[in-house]
């Protein structure tokens, strides 16, 4: 377990700073003057303003090894302070966002780099943020809410500094050789060709996942309570895959999940095959994330800012009104496209290779 610490912290901070900044989007911007710009800020500043923060962070990683932990702590202390102060709710968008943004690009940089890629890990630490946003998204406005958040995750916080001054200095260079100890890594094709057709392949594979995931809407799905079944399939999704990438290969898995996941949905108006679906749907989360950070395992933030850059891409279409296109067979459908571009963003570096043998 110790040697699991870094791991098991981001998991848990993941939880609490997606809670905080959930629950303070969604009590105190709505009802605000120009709510709707803010809201659309926030999203740009948390999820797309990952990628110029990974790119920065990968420059500074070169000089400090430190620099992952440390953005990931500044991002928690800025949550704190927008959650204790009571800003506005400019200052809480703008904040919220950027705090949100640093914390996620330095814990899930610093995964990548410790587990070397491995889906698993990365898998654990993505997972816990559905939980937190679905907890602060249907928690009420109660006045004394902030006092425990605020104190858990100060602790977290304060505990991030000792786990930064505990880290100890590692190879950069080995990094930067693109060395991965992943267990199923792939030969890379020589060809750019080749690999920039893949890497596009996997972004758009993110990109239609989160636009699918935004414009999920279940007739069953009417309460609290099947709210948290609908959730911990999420969750559930995004850390099994993981596992099931490190054990069977990222190509198996993603065939194989997103395959039924297709027939599924297409009766996803019954509960269980929706449950069963939007679980086996959310098993390439991890997957294409370790596949993007393999393709540059140099740097592991410019990788983790590409992802959810892709992820803000994919809710867009969400604020200019498109969830009318919501339906089992459009959630099918969209499905298969996913398989289609995910299996040949995998293999399209494998044929180059083989070709060449």
């Amino acid at each position: 377990m110790r040697r699991h610490k870094k791991l098991i912290w981001a998991s848990a901070t993941h939880f609490m700073v997606d809670f905080i900044c959930a629950w303070m989007i969604i009590n105190k911007i709505p009802g605000s003057e120009s709510w709707y710009l803010k809201m659309l800020l926030y999203n740009f500043l948390a999820f797309a303003g990952q990628l110029p923060a990974g790119v920065l962070l990968d420059r500074i990683t070169a000089r400090s090894d430190k620099a992952g932990s440390i953005t990931a702590s500044a991002g928690c202390f800025l949550c704190l302070a927008v959650l204790l102060t009571g800003a506005d709710s400019f200052a809480l968008t703008v904040t919220a966002g950027i705090g949100n943004a640093l914390f996620h690009v330095g814990s899930g940089a610093g995964i990548l780099r410790k587990y070397h890629g491995r889906a698993s890990a990365s898998g654990i630490f993505v997972s816990t943020g559905a939980l937190g946003i679905y907890a602060g998204s249907v928690i009420p406005m109660i006045n004394r809410i902030f006092i425990p958040a605020a104190v858990i995750l100060f602790v977290l916080s304060a505990y991030s500094l000792r786990l930064t001054a505990a880290e100890k200095k590692s190879s950069i260079t080995e990094t930067r050789s693109g060395q991965t100890n992943a267990g199923n890594e792939k030969p890379f094709s020589d060809s750019p060709g080749r690999e920039a057709l893949s890497l596009i392949c996997l972004f758009l594979v993110v990109v239609l996942r989160s636009f699918e995931g935004s414009i999920f809407s279940f007739s069953w799905n009417d309460s609290i309570i099947t709210g948290i079944f609908l959730t911990g399939a999420v969750f559930l999704g995004k850390m099994l895959g993981g596992f099931a990438s490190d054990v069977f290969g990222s190509l198996q898995t993603a065939a194989v999940s997103l395959g039924i996941a297709a027939i599924l949905l297409a009766v996803s108006d019954h509960m269980g095959a929706a449950l069963i679906g939007v679980l086996l749907f959310n098993m390439t989360m991890p997957v294409t994330l370790s596949e993007l950070y393999r393709k540059i395992p140099a740097y592991p933030g410019t990788a983790f800012g590409l992802l959810t850059f892709a992820l803000y891409l994919g809710v867009l279409p969400l604020f200019s009104g498109t969830g009318g296109v919501s339906s089992p067979a459009v959630y099918s459908v969209l499905t298969v496209i996913s398989l289609i571009l995910i299996i040949t963003g995998l293999l399209l570096p494998e044929a180059g290779t083989k070709k060449r043998a």
